[in-house]
């Protein structure tokens, strides 16, 4: 049997969380061994997983880039996972340090296990839907790509395999991988100024990911 990879989770989806853990114990080597509903509450439980799953919308009012970078203090890595993708906060969490990318309409638990068995061995996976709103940047300050590197990042975007992508622009697959690095490190190195929180909180309420959630900042009335 293979060695078991503990993880951790964030996501204030509990439901989702606990079928999530069940589907790793029955059918992978991965284990759900921490859960949270926060980062502050996954953080103050001192966890042990060096690999962990984070929701981008939180329901908290938090940052997702300062979530990512609270995590990567702490020793983690971040896989982000989201519903509804957004350009922007893709972005942010990149240059924040994630280590991956997935939208839960495009993964099955399988592809996940696969990304979390890449970091574990040290790699630095790009998903395609990852590639696909990195090749989507038009920011004027955006990292500066070779011609290569945009190639590579437009290919591996429309899903074609690495392996494909160094055939077709005549290239050897590491090589592949190694631009797909380079594109990483710009992002991670760019420092780029983000977003306030207000901006964030705007998105999230304009794509009905609130639902019962509250603006931390504001009071809401006396507390019973």
């Amino acid at each position: 049997m293979d060695q078991l990879i503990d993880i951790g989770a964030i996501d204030d989806d509990l439901m989702g969380l606990e079928s999530k853990a069940l589907w790793f114990e029955v059918r992978s080597s991965v284990r759900m061994t921490v859960t949270a509903a926060s980062v502050a509450a996954f953080l103050a439980g001192r966890p042990s997983p060096r690999i962990v799953t984070l929701d981008l919308n939180l329901g908290d009012g938090t940052l997702p880039a300062d979530n990512v970078r609270a995590l990567i203090r702490a020793g983690h890595k971040v896989i982000i996972v989201t519903v509804v993708p957004d350009k922007k906060w893709i972005i942010e969490t990149t240059e924040a340090g994630a280590s991956a990318y997935l939208t839960s309409r495009a993964y099955d638990l399988a592809k996940l296990v696969g990304v979390i068995e890449a970091l574990d061995r040290g790699e630095r996976p790009t998903t395609p839907e990852h590639a696909f709103w990195l090749a989507q940047d038009d920011r004027p300050e955006r990292p500066r790509l070779t011609p290569t590197e945009s190639q590579v990042l437009r290919l591996i975007g429309d899903g074609i395999k690495q392996e494909t992508v160094g055939r077709r622009i005549g290239i050897a697959r590491s090589t592949v991988a190694t631009h797909l690095t380079n594109i990483r490190d710009k992002y991670s190195e760019s420092g780029l100024p983000y977003a306030g929180a207000a901006d964030y909180r705007d998105w999230a309420r304009q794509q009905e990911l609130d639902r019962d959630r509250h603006d931390p900042t504001k009071n809401h009335g006396p507390q019973v």
